[in-house]
């Protein structure tokens, strides 16, 4: 972390130590879990409208607390949507625009080490920080997650592992307890819910923030019963041998939504249920093969179905039950969770996100404001409900409100919208046009 920040971090420390309200109390600083899960689309979840999955844990955050219609991912892929939510910034802005991928130059690739986390604010205010699965951004030892705030990581660096072998898409064995790898039999999913609940245990008496970034349901297609398929110095596909995909995809959810279950149980018999504000989303859209609802696109794509995924906030007593159809993003979690934890000023951070507390708590509006996607050759910047998809072959607008599925291209009937959304994305570009990516 570089010296200014040290510094900015040593203010807000002193000045939270001068806070005499006492940290239990249900309107005092919340304990925060940040659930996110991995390539889970739109309509991935019973409560957003699927009916051949099951999830009633999940269901049941939605049913007691917040639900988001429209909500989105900074990235419709795994690392920028990573680094937009730990800064709360959009991902260009910090050099990590692309996939970090397991073979190549990109290997070399992570966070800056000088960017400001979450953890790195709320662990020098005072709360036990912890990450329970998946990094995905970077795979050098400058870019390990205790280098980044965290006081425990429990997981794997890349993109996706075997969920039973442990090995990455390289055939490199991918399971981690702080800086070193470590055997530990087990299915991934079940894996990270244990070590979540025992983080939980280990700081009961004290306030945390625990992020838990699932594999589920990216690939490879493995439930709990499958076989183990990648191990060094042999040949295995991407998406694994198992035929049928449908099944484990569905295993894969489930056994997610088992641990959102088990999780939630842990809290009550500790009594931390009051004092714990539960966050669960998605990285990104599904692939094509998953479930995006109504939505056009999948993965990778800049139609609604690559970004627009589930959200649910869920703090009994505080979050009333509801949904809402406020625009938010991923970058939007860190001043919510830096206001919450009662941090006095985040101006020197910087930050993009808006703070979403009096949504959370209040179900207030969020005044309109300019958002930005861009990957590959797509750009986009929306504004209320119409937003300008440039490629490199069309310009196309969509009014989201009328034609969500975005089917219509209303380019020609709104040009005067085409001209703002236009100016507003290329001056956006212009404040990070030379921004790089950290290597080691």
């Amino acid at each position: 972390m570089s010296d200014h920040n040290s510094i900015l971090l040593l203010l807000i420390l002193l000045s939270i130590g001068c806070n005499t309200k006492d940290h239990n109390a249900p309107h005092a600083r919340p304990n925060i879990i940040l659930i996110m899960a991995d390539d889970l689309g739109y309509g991935g979840l019973s409560c957003y409208g699927n009916t051949v999955l099951q999830t009633p844990h999940i269901d049941s955050l939605s049913a007691h607390g917040l639900r988001f219609t429209d909500f989105h991912s900074n990235g419709s892929v795994c690392s920028p949507t990573r680094a937009a939510l730990l800064t709360g910034k959009y991902q260009q802005r910090v050099g990590m625009e692309g996939v970090i991928y397991v073979r190549g130059p990109t290997r070399q690739v992570g966070l800056n080490p000088d960017e400001t986390t979450i953890a790195d604010v709320l662990k020098n205010t005072g709360y036990a920080t912890g990450i329970m699965g998946k990094w995905h951004l970077g795979y050098d030892t400058a870019f390990n997650p205790l280098n980044f705030g965290f006081d425990e990581f429990r997981g794997y660096l890349s993109g996706n592992i075997d969920f039973h072998s442990h090995y990455d898409n390289a055939g490199i064995y991918d399971w981690w307890h702080n800086r070193d790898t470590v055997v530990e039999p087990g299915y991934v999913t079940d894996l990270i819910t244990k070590h979540s609940i025992e983080f939980i245990s280990k700081h009961r008496s004290e306030p945390f923030f625990l992020y838990i970034p699932h594999e589920a349901p990216h690939v490879p297609f493995q439930g709990r019963t499958d076989t183990a398929y990648r191990y060094p110095n042999r040949e295995f596909t991407y998406h694994g041998p198992v035929v049928d995909k449908d099944r484990a995809y569905i295993d894969m959810v489930e056994a997610m939504d088992d641990g959102v279950g088990a999780i939630m149980q842990h809290l009550r018999r500790l009594q931390l249920e009051e004092h714990t504000l539960v966050i669960f989303i998605s990285d990104n859209g599904a692939e094509p093969f998953g479930h995006n609802g109504p939505l056009n696109g999948a993965k990778i794509s800049l139609f609604e179905g690559g970004h627009r995924v589930p959200a649910i906030a869920y703090w009994k007593g505080q979050i009333d039950p509801q949904v809402t159809d406020a625009t938010a993003m991923t970058m939007d979690w860190m001043p919510t969770f830096l206001r919450l934890a009662q941090v006095p000023d985040m101006t020197d951070l910087m930050l993009d996100g808006t703070d979403l507390k009096e949504i959370l708590l209040r179900q207030s509006s969020l005044p309109s404001r300019h958002l930005y996607w861009r990957y590959r050759k797509q750009k986009v910047c929306r504004k209320d409900q119409f937003k300008l998809l440039i490629t490199d072959q069309d310009t196309l607008l969509f009014d989201l409100q009328s034609d969500l599925a975005e089917q219509n291209n209303a380019a020609v009937d709104h040009p005067e919208k085409v001209r703002d959304l236009s100016l507003a994305l290329n001056e956006w570009e212009q404040s990070f046009s030379k921004i790089e990516q950290k290597t080691r």
